[in-house]
């Protein structure tokens, strides 16, 4: 419900800006329903939501950023379709799993993050990218387990 409210807010913003801006301009409602997870590895104290409305005709993108805010971990769960050509996960150098609806999810680690990777079945490329202290800080004892963004995965499918 909440995120309806959002997208329907960023929705009549955009509208009303356009409308002041260029009268002429056409704007069509974006409506969009998704999954947020609810279970983290790790305490979650702090959330937010961004809406990337800069090019409506050709990208939508939705960034909701889950933090604690005392150890600086953070997962950003990102939907993203580009409407002309849909993006497709590039997993060279990932490694594969499967959720549990079927679907190929493609696991990524570095120092300090690491990501997991999937096309949802209305043609978004979604991921999880957790990290510390802004993508800064290598993870450390702060690593998760794979399963532990699979478990992610699984809960917004």
């Amino acid at each position: 419900m909440k995120i309806k409210l959002l997208i329907l807010l960023c929705s009549a913003f955009v509208f009303l800006n356009a409308c002041n801006q260029n009268p002429e301009l056409k704007v069509e409602t974006i409506r969009y329903e998704f999954k947020e997870p609810t279970q983290f590895p790790f305490e979650v104290n702090d959330v937010s939501t961004n809406i990337d409305l800069e090019a409506p005709d050709f990208l939508h993108q939705f960034i909701f950023h889950y933090r604690n805010i005392e150890t600086t971990q953070q997962i950003n769960y990102i939907l993203s379709k580009v409407l002309e050509k849909p993006e497709k996960v590039s997993n060279d150098n990932m490694t594969e799993y499967k959720l549990e609806n079927g679907v190929l999810a493609f696991y990524e680690e570095g120092e300090t993050s690491q990501s997991l990777w999937w096309e949802t079945e209305d043609g978004f490329l979604a991921r999880y990218i957790y990290f510390l202290n802004g993508n800064t800080t290598e993870l450390g004892e702060y690593k998760l387990e794979v399963d532990e963004l699979i478990k992610l995965a699984n809960e917004v499918q």
